[in-house]
């Protein structure tokens, strides 16, 4: 019963954060409407509209027995990684249309293009990076992950555009992490070993920091001190 209640929460708390940046657009930036995209919207796409397609549905959900699962199986009713994906392309889809009215929607764009990411639609994610970053020309962190869909798009190579996004977004927020990650990134595979190195060097600075970031960070630095060593 807990698993379904959770759901549906998460679920009504999802489609709100889509919902309102496109209803209400003159209500002012909402900060966590965009940080909750990777961790609900997913679950709210096959939630919502795998019910009958009205908010009541997802409080109506029944609640059958639980069967035995095997070790990595899904519970009853809960759709594969390419069934998520697939409502999440959807629920993009309809946020794009609904933005062609609305194209001062800061949010919306910004929402839009990490949707897209999140569905590896990386190419058609550019465009609404684009209209976001015009209209939050100083958001760090929307620069960052900007700067990640173009190289994503290119096959992981970052041009001078994406690179100038990265230096953007770390003008603005010095200790912006995935800003860090992606200079020592374009850094190391450019054999600058010291300047790769002290970017990452900074990540271990900032507060706060998980403690996968912190080893995978550690990790980088030793491999690229191991790189500059005589002889390699």
């Amino acid at each position: 019963m807990t698993f379904w209640i959770l759901a549906g929460v998460m679920s009504v708390l999802a489609l709100a954060f889509v919902l309102v940046p496109i209803v209400k657009p003159g209500m002012g930036r909402k900060p966590l409407l965009i940080g909750g995209l990777a961790v609900v919207i997913p679950l709210a796409a096959v939630l919502a509209y795998q019910q009958l397609g009205t908010p009541a549905a997802v409080t109506q959900m029944p609640m059958p027995p639980m069967p035995p699962m095997t070790s990595g199986a899904m519970p009853p009713g809960h759709p594969d990684k390419g069934m998520m994906n697939m409502d999440l392309g959807q629920l993009a889809d309809k946020l794009a249309e609904k933005l062609k009215t609305q194209p001062d929607n800061a949010d919306g764009w910004a929402l839009l293009a990490r949707t897209y990411v999140e569905v590896k639609r990386h190419k058609e994610s550019l465009p609404a990076f684009e209209k976001a970053a015009a209209l939050l020309p100083r958001d760090p962190h929307l620069l960052a992950d900007y700067a990640d869909a173009l190289a994503m798009s290119n096959g992981g190579k970052f041009d001078k555009k994406s690179q100038e996004l990265v230096e953007q977004a770390l003008k603005l927020d010095p200790l912006n992490v995935k800003a860090l990650m992606l200079k020592a990134t374009v850094a190391f595979n450019g054999k600058d070993y010291p300047t790769a190195i002290a970017a990452w060097e900074k990540i271990l600075t900032v507060p706060g920091l998980d403690a996968e970031t912190t080893k995978q960070s550690r990790g980088s630095i030793e491999e690229a001190k191991r790189l500059m060593a005589p002889g390699k």
